[in-house]
């Protein structure tokens, strides 16, 4: 209802008003009759003051019937005659339209003025931020109770003069706040600023100030101002802490870092798409120093934009499963191991802890820390390494001690059992008269089991004579032919009752060799022995002998048992045997093959196993020089031979213009070998150590290097590593000879790899050495 009311108030107030002034015209007539309109004029102007166009509009029609009705000719009709009449009608409703118009216009302004300055008032007492008004001289007309409160006085302060903005000025800031004021002067207003006001109690309040000139009043200024107190103290704040955090970078022990993405990405990606898209986004944001001096650089700005490939190399499966880590934990990682490079390209450990920093949904950096642990790591792989080869050292001593008491064990088994045969039939032929068939076969008994404890005790003696090195050989020359019969023959009993059938195959143009014949029977009886002990009965052995170019090669096969792959690289060595426990087929102390062995090396020459498999036979190959040199006959171990030493000198070929390069650190060592082999016709130089070699071996050119192993300094090894170094014009493929003390088969395997073609023992027969020798350069 009040809603129609306001409606409809000012139409009545329009009619209201026109009806007021045609009774007042109407009682007025004689003395308004030349200006008629008068009233109606001010009854229009009230309509629209009050009711805006519309009732200014409604009142000059109802007043313009009124005009026409009751005053123009013809009286009491709506018509008008007279054109004079009409355009005085015309006239005053253009008049009072114009007035309507004029009076709205002037209504909308006021009320838009009172709203706002209603609003202005409202954000004045609101005291949201302090509003003054000044003028230039410094007196503050109104000020609300905000800006009262920033500057610590009261309304009353104010009432009395006392606060005055010029005074409250610091001195520091006069110089900026004239420089508003000229800018005010000239644009009517200033940018606001930040000042300073020297509060009531002295103290000074940080402000931001804007300002600008009234309109109506050039000489007075409004002016805002807004409390930066707080604002100040949070920029303290945080600059206080921006120092600790400098402080705290600069004085870590620990590296400290920010990676940053030049593309994020969303943690939804799978891991193989994140990482990839590290290694080609992330770079190195920020940094302290020692950061940078964990990765070889002085300060931070050297390492500063670095890619992530540049330290965490992608190369690295560790490297990529702490990259899934960091996915997987949500990007926050806990004491994680990362291994990375320097700028040297040397491998650093890290400890990291970092966490990744996701806004909106997309990962955008990680914040890190690290502590190098490199060597801690390099301490825990040598600890590593320290107890594996413990644990192969403690391996390999358990298993020599094992292979000891299987020795012991066998050697006391396999001497037990001869010496039980000849006790019991000896004390059967002093105890009883046997019949000379059963005297016969125990004579024959004792006689078997007396060669095999002869046999056992010269393999015994031997293996002893091969540690110590005192085991040598008497040279002469030798055929081959005669010699592998005759060890056939002595194994043939063995053979034929178990009834094997010992094929041969010989070449004819084997000739002779130069070598120890008793040597080499043993060798081939050695073989042959075998064979026929591990072939089952009805089995086959086959013996070849023929002439490969320079070589001379014997082959013995069987069908028996085979040896197992894992067991032919011991198959040589001493005290090994494939089955040593007490249900073992076959007996034997294990000595014969190392024997083998070490014979056919004396002689220059090879010894190697083959074997399909178990149940599949075996294969020995033993390849002998036919290269030999003349030597001495040693006297201690005399040969029975159809030919005497003499004779075989004769056919020994001479060492002559021969040039060979000895190098030992003891004085008497190299005088002997310089002296044995002179005596064949060879230039010999000494040198006392691996420095002298190496300068000799330019020098003397020699045809052959004689080194032993143990010297100060630099090895024996080392001498050779550096020699196979050299071109082969500097002698870098001369033929050497390791000569050493040092008779272990790991040392002579140790000197074949190092680069020696052989290894001799000390101490050395001259004809071995020189037998050597003449092998190694092809001399005949």
């Amino acid at each position: 209802m009040k809603g129609i009311r306001s409606l409809l108030a000012p139409y009545a107030v329009a009619l209201l008003a026109v009806g007021s002034g045609l009774l007042l015209t109407l009682l007025l007539q004689p003395l308004l009759e030349p200006t008629i309109f008068l009233l109606f004029f001010a009854g229009v102007a009230v309509s629209a003051w009050y009711g805006g166009v519309e009732a200014g509009l409604l009142a000059t029609a109802l007043s313009t019937l009124a005009v026409s009705y009751f005053f123009l000719e013809p009286v009491f009709s709506l018509f008008v005659a007279s054109r004079d009449s009409i355009v005085r009608l015309g006239s005053y409703v253009l008049v009072t339209i114009l007035i309507s118009l004029l009076n709205s216009e002037l209504r909308t302004a006021k009320e838009y003025l009172q709203v706002s300055e209603a609003r202005f008032r409202r954000l004045v007492d609101s005291n949201i931020i302090g509003v003054i008004v000044t003028n230039m001289d410094g007196a503050i007309a109104e000020a609300n109770d905000a800006f009262l409160e920033i500057v610590g006085y009261s309304q009353e302060d104010l009432l009395a003069g006392r606060v005055r903005w010029r005074d409250m000025i610091p001195p520091e800031y006069i110089e900026a706040n004239n420089s508003a004021l000229g800018e005010l002067t000239t644009k009517g207003m200033c940018q606001p600023f930040e000042n300073e006001y020297i509060r009531k109690d002295d103290s000074h309040v940080p402000i931001l100030l804007g300002s600008a000139l009234l309109e109506n009043n050039p000489d007075d200024i409004i002016s805002f101002v807004l409390d930066l107190s707080e604002r100040k103290q949070v920029e303290l704040a945080l600059c206080k802490s921006e120092e600790r955090y400098r402080a705290f970078l600069e004085q870590s022990s620990e590296g400290i870092w920010c990676i940053e993405l030049e593309v994020p990405i969303s943690p939804d990606c799978p891991e193989d798409e994140q990482i990839q898209h590290f290694y080609q986004y992330v770079y190195l944001a920020e940094c302290n120093n020692v950061m940078a001096q964990m990765y070889g650089f002085c300060a931070a700005e050297e390492i500063i934009s670095a890619r992530l490939e540049d330290f965490l190399v992608s190369s690295d499966p560790d490297n990529i499963a702490y990259l899934r880590s960091f996915i997987r934990s949500n990007y926050r990682l806990i004491d994680a191991e990362s291994h990375k490079i320097d700028q040297q390209g040397n491998s650093k450990y890290f400890l990291n802890n970092l966490v990744g920093i996701v806004e909106k949904g997309l990962l955008v950096k990680a914040w890190g820390t690290q502590r190098d642990i490199t060597e801690r790591k390099q301490a825990e792989q040598e600890r590593e390494q320290l107890l594996e080869r413990e644990q192969i050292a403690r391996a390999d001593a358990e298993a020599a001690n094992r292979i000891k008491d299987e020795f012991l064990a066998t050697l006391s088994h396999e001497l037990r059992t001869p010496l039980n045969a000849i006790m019991g039939w000896t004390q059967l032929l002093r105890s009883r008269n046997l019949d000379e068939t059963t005297t016969g076969r125990a004579l024959e008994t004792i006689e078997r089991n007396t060669k095999s404890l002869a046999q056992l005790i010269e393999d015994i003696l031997d293996v002893s004579r091969i540690i110590r090195g005192t085991l040598h050989l008497n040279i002469h020359q030798v055929k081959l032919v005669p010699l592998v019969e005759a060890a056939i023959d002595t194994v043939r009993p063995a053979a034929q009752a178990k009834e094997i059938c010992i094929k041969c195959r010989f070449n004819p143009e084997v000739g002779v060799i130069v070598g120890d014949a008793n040597r080499l029977q043993q060798v081939v009886w050695n073989l042959l022995s075998n064979a026929v002990k591990f072939t089952p009965k009805g089995g086959r052995v086959d013996v070849q002998l023929q002439r490969i170019q320079s070589h001379v090669q014997i082959r013995v096969s069987d069908t028996g048992g085979g040896i197992a792959a894992e067991f032919l690289s011991h198959v040589f060595e001493r005290f090994r045997q494939a089955d040593s426990s007490r249900t073992r087929s076959h007996g034997g102390l294990g000595l014969g093959l190392a024997i083998v062995r070490h014979l056919v090396e004396l002689h220059g020459g090879t010894v190697f196993a083959k074997s399909p498999g178990i149940g599949q036979g075996a294969t020995f190959i033993v390849n002998l020089p036919m290269n030999a040199v003349d030597v001495e006959v040693n006297t201690a171990e005399e040969l029975s031979s159809s030919v005497n030493a003499q004779e075989a000198n004769n056919y020994l070929p001479k060492l002559d213009d021969l040039r060979v390069l000895i190098v030992d650190d003891e004085a008497e060592a190299r005088h002997l070998l310089t002296t044995i082999l002179r005596q064949y016709g060879t230039q010999v130089i000494a040198a006392a150590s691996a420095c002298e070699a190496l300068l000799a071996l330019q020098e003397f050119k020699p045809h052959v290097l004689v080194s032993d192993i143990s010297m100060p300094q630099e090895d024996g090894y080392t001498l050779i590593r550096k020699v196979r170094a050299l071109p082969t014009d500097q002698g870098g493929r001369i033929p050497a000879v390791a000569l050493t003390a040092y008779a272990r088969a790991e040392d002579r395997t140790q000197a074949l790899l190092a680069g020696f073609q052989l290894h001799v023992p000390k101490p050395v027969n001259p004809g071995e050495l020189a037998a050597v020798i003449a092998n190694l350069t092809g001399r005949t």
